[in-house]
């Protein structure tokens, strides 16, 4: 899909500053190298960057804000796999072709490689293909929590790992002096697809968290821990 067809705006960039775990796993070297590939893409809200089955031809590095990685089912329904934050890399596929559809569920700023071209890069580099390697498997575990997380037995237990999840991104904490607040910039629909629930059961747990004094909601995009023992409890029970 062309740069055109998406509605965004591309911009060729000098250095390549993906913030979080990527700016902390790429040396100087390794930007300067990847800037000579990349295009930085300043995307608006609900754009779709690439759909499930077709030619894979990019890979993704996220800048700011978060992305959205799914499959639509024979059903009609949407299984959401994963949310991607700033410092992800996105965009990886089988035998050629993306395994999921991605969409930003935020404004998005990015940065577009070839396929081909990382690979050669790759090839000739082991200390990068290396350091790719490192935040691959680190994205195969956060699948893997996320596998348990829809195995719990009780909506509670799921919906207290997801917060404990954007909990664990430090992009997504608001400023505040009082208790902890994130950020939640996904639907509570994402929210309900990506945990295998129904966005009613998801309304019903947040509500009988609220009550319980756990958790606040000052608006539909911001959460607020107020009892961090009782969150780390529920996320923990089986």
């Amino acid at each position: 899909m062309s740069a055109s067809e998406l509605a965004i705006r591309a911009i060729p960039f000098e250095k390549l500053t993906a913030a979080g775990v990527a700016t902390q796993l790429l040396t100087e070297r390794h930007r300067q190298n990847l800037s000579g590939l990349a295009t930085s893409l300043n995307v608006p809200r609900r754009t779709i960057f690439y759909r499930e089955e077709t030619p894979a031809e990019w890979v993704f590095m996220i800048s700011k804000g978060v992305v959205k990685s799914y499959r639509e089912l024979p059903s009609g329904k949407r299984h959401i796999a994963t949310f991607l934050f700033p410092g992800d890399v996105f965009g990886l596929a089988e035998n050629g072709r993306f395994v999921n559809t991605t969409q930003a569920i935020t404004r998005v700023t990015l940065y577009r490689i070839p396929v081909d071209a990382l690979k050669d890069l790759l090839l000739r580099d082991a200390d990068l293909q290396f350091r790719f390697l490192v935040k691959v498997t680190h994205q195969l575990r956060e699948a893997q929590r996320h596998t348990i997380n829809v195995t719990r037995h009780t909506a509670t237990g799921k919906f207290a790992m997801f917060i404990k999840m954007l909990e664990r991104d430090e992009h997504w904490r608001a400023e505040s002096s009082g208790p902890r607040t994130l950020m939640m910039p996904m639907t509570r629909t994402d929210i309900a697809d990506y945990l295998g629930l129904s966005p009613e059961a998801v309304s019903r747990t947040t509500s009988r968290l609220v009550r319980r004094g756990i958790l606040a909601f000052p608006d539909r995009h911001r959460v607020r821990i107020l009892n961090p023992s009782e969150l780390d409890r529920l996320a923990g029970a089986a």
